[in-house]
């Protein structure tokens, strides 16, 4: 009997293998591919894979096989994802969340993160599953041989040529880790000096490309590219190499992907997939006008704005009467300057200039000319030159948000000149070594913008016998001489002010809840609410129960103001606040709009039921200006505008607005308040030498829809 029960015994136990050897089939492993590329293309989970595959949760090459399974069996633990003061477990990542927005939301770090999820080393995606034990100390890296841990203020220009390899090789070695900021403790991999960067067919995803702007630009449509490139469905990352090889005769592009030029930025990025076929003699010299624009001379050639700023890259500067430009030979130079005043052109201009600026619209003075004075990093040769613009990218990453800058302010300068208004564009490159500048500029009236400068001593004396205004655009400056220093975006300081002013002049029961033992704003607010008490909140943003109902008042209106930057804590807080609603009149408050997380984190529903008031530069009840002026930049640069580019339009067309009106440019500061589709223009006096711009929204969420602006 016994043999016949072990008999039994191995004929199951066979049949099972044989099963299991049915279920499955291989893959070959091709370079740059993952497990979770892998699994996803075959829709089966990356766990399955493991369990076929043992040591493939650590390393895979390039050439072996894999068994993929042909069912999704998995012996995973329940998906269901609960997170506590102290564990995550199962939660499913989401399309667009990063790393650093989950680090936030957990309180953890990014390396204890990656630490305790391994499979998200290489690259974060939709679907990982993430579980933490935030009691496990985080353990200290460092770099092995054929390493290098990122230190603060390296950048991967520096760190290559330190290595005596160029960025291309680094990136391609490092591909799937690398976001679009170098995160500091991250260890690089450092390949060998001969590293091949690419074989033919294959491209490396950068920082800001698209998948409109990749498949453009390989002669492929964007099913194409997906399909040749399956793990880019959901989410296309850089770092991802992908094949591009569309395996056409005719495939024309300008590109010569080699050590020093494979890098891509936004400015060029539609401007580099040129359709060559119109040979140079097709084109002649044509001579600028006065009040033409980009989008009038690009109409005129027949051409997309993106192609015909590539064959006259100084276009992305500014558009300048007297410049020689190329033009079709078909569009002859009466032809183009007859038709100024093609409503077309007006129209469009309407279309990008959705705002609500009545009174400096209605008085614009278009018969004198004025000038605006850009001080930057670069001359407008360097800015209107790819490779030049590359190695300055290269060498400080921090130089691309006054690219994006100098895209915003070109659509706002096309947009004037669509308007009629008369001006000239310098632009004028930063030396720390000079302390005075002299400007001799032909104009009775003109302004100096100066974004970004983070250091006082680096802004220069202006000497001019003519009238100059000096517009800040987040620097770090002050007033010199007689000139007037303009700060053009409120300070988050003034945002903390007006919302605890605003909550002063209420009759209300007023808590700050902080995460640490020592507020971080508890002088400015003591300042302002001598009355306000204190609860601090443990890491997770649970409190102590008893201390909570000790602070609240269940007479007045009690408004809970939270002084942390953690989304983890801003979930449990707020969930607590909302059991106390029963007995308690709540309003939650944050003192600036920064401590907002994303919407991806956080549903909106918990501000309505607590009715969150929180200051803001940006209205989002400006929705369709907003979503006008993206559009309109996205048509124009291939690619969605960043909070510099939205700075960069707001305050260069504000700008040139008050420089064309009869008045001064310090009595329009004083009389106009201005609004355009991100920033309100309210200047208020600091002192006799400066204004600050006080735009400040102080916004109440609804209990159903919508938002209320409270002053």
């Amino acid at each position: 009997m016994g043999k016949y029960f072990t008999l039994i015994i191995v004929l199951v136990i066979s049949f099972k293998l044989v099963i299991a050897q049915e279920n499955y089939f291989d893959h070959t492993i091709k370079k740059g591919e993952n497990v979770y590329m892998i699994s996803r293309r075959y829709n089966v989970s990356p766990n399955a894979v493991f369990e076929l595959n043992p040591g493939s949760r650590d390393i895979i090459y390039a050439g072996r096989t894999l068994k993929i399974p042909t069912t999704n069996n998995t012996n995973s633990s329940s998906t269901n994802t609960t997170i506590t003061d102290t564990r995550v477990n199962n939660y499913k990542v989401k399309r667009g969340e990063t790393k650093s927005g989950l680090s936030k939301r957990f309180g953890v770090s990014i390396a204890q993160l990656e630490q305790q999820n391994p499979h998200i080393v290489r690259m974060l995606q939709a679907g990982h599953l993430i579980n933490l034990d935030k009691t496990i100390t985080e353990e200290t890296t460092s770099a092995k041989a054929g390493e290098h841990k990122v230190i603060k203020g390296e950048t991967l220009w520096g760190i290559a040529r330190t290595n005596g390899i160029s960025v291309a090789q680094l990136e391609g070695a490092n591909a799937g880790r690398l976001s679009e900021y170098l995160q500091i403790g991250l260890i690089l991999t450092i390949p060998d000096k001969d590293y091949e960067v690419f074989k033919e067919g294959e491209y490396l995803v950068k920082p800001g490309d698209t998948k409109f702007g990749l498949a453009k630009r390989f002669n492929l449509t964007i099913a194409q590219l997906e399909e040749k490139n399956p793990h880019i469905v959901e989410l296309l990352m850089a770092g991802h190499r992908i094949d591009v090889d569309n395996l056409t005769d005719n495939t024309v592009t300008n590109i010569q992907e080699d050590s020093t030029t494979n890098n891509v930025n936004n400015t060029e990025k539609n401007s580099i997939a040129i359709d060559t076929t119109f040979s140079e003699s097709g084109y002649e010299d044509y001579v600028i006008q006065a009040k033409e624009t980009l989008y009038g001379l690009a109409k005129k050639a027949g051409m997309p704005i993106n192609e015909f700023t590539a064959l006259n890259p100084k276009l992305l500067v500014s558009v300048n009467k007297g410049d020689i430009i190329k033009m079709p030979n078909t569009v002859s130079q009466n032809e183009a300057s007859n038709d100024l005043t093609d409503n077309t052109t007006d129209d469009h201009a309407e279309q990008r200039i959705n705002h609500k600026s009545e009174t400096l619209l209605n008085n614009l003075i278009t018969s004198t000319s004025n000038g605006i004075y850009f001080y930057t990093p670069f001359s407008s040769e360097e800015l209107s030159a790819s490779e030049e613009r590359e190695k300055m990218i290269q060498f400080n990453v921090d130089f691309q948000k006054y690219i994006d800058f100098f895209q915003g302010a070109q659509i706002a300068i096309d947009s004037a000149k669509a308007l009629h208004l008369n001006f000239d564009v310098t632009l004028i490159k930063k030396n720390i070594a000079k302390t005075q500048l002299k400007i001799d500029s032909p104009h009775k009236k003109n302004a100096f913008l100066v974004p970004f400068l983070d250091n006082a001593s680096h802004y220069p004396k202006i000497e001019s016998k003519q009238t100059f205004s000096v517009v800040g655009i987040e620097s770090n400056i002050n007033s010199k001489d007689s000139l007037k220093v303009y700060k053009s975006v409120p300070s988050e300081n003034f945002q903390k002010t007006k919302t605890l002013n605003y909550l002063a002049k209420q009759d209300a029961n007023v808590v700050i809840v902080s995460d640490l033992d020592e507020p971080r704003n508890k002088e400015l607010i003591h300042n302002t609410l001598p009355d306000a008490q204190f609860l601090t909140v443990d890491n997770a943003g649970f409190f102590d129960s008893k201390e909570l109902d000790k602070t609240l008042s269940k007479d007045q209106l009690n408004y809970l103001v939270l002084d942390s930057d953690k989304t983890i804590i801003l979930l449990n807080t707020t969930t607590t606040l909302m059991r106390k609603l029963s007995d308690h009149r709540i309003q939650l408050v944050m003192l600036k709009s920064s401590l907002l997380p994303n919407q991806n984190e956080v549903s909106d529903m918990r501000y309505r039921v607590l009715k969150l008031i929180y200051p803001a530069i940006t209205d989002p009840r400006n929705r369709k200006d907003i979503d006008d002026f993206s559009s309109n930049y996205q048509n124009v640069f291939g690619t969605k505008p960043t909070r510099y580019s939205q700075l960069g339009f707001d305050v260069t067309f504000d700008t040139l607005l008050r420089l064309s009106q009869n008045n001064s440019f310090e009595e329009t500061i004083n009389t106009v308040i201005s609004q355009h589709p991100h920033l309100k223009f309210d200047y208020q006096k600091i002192n006799p030498s400066s204004y600050s711009n006080s735009g400040v929204h102080l916004l109440q969420y609804n209990s159903n829809e919508g938002m209320i602006e409270l002053e």
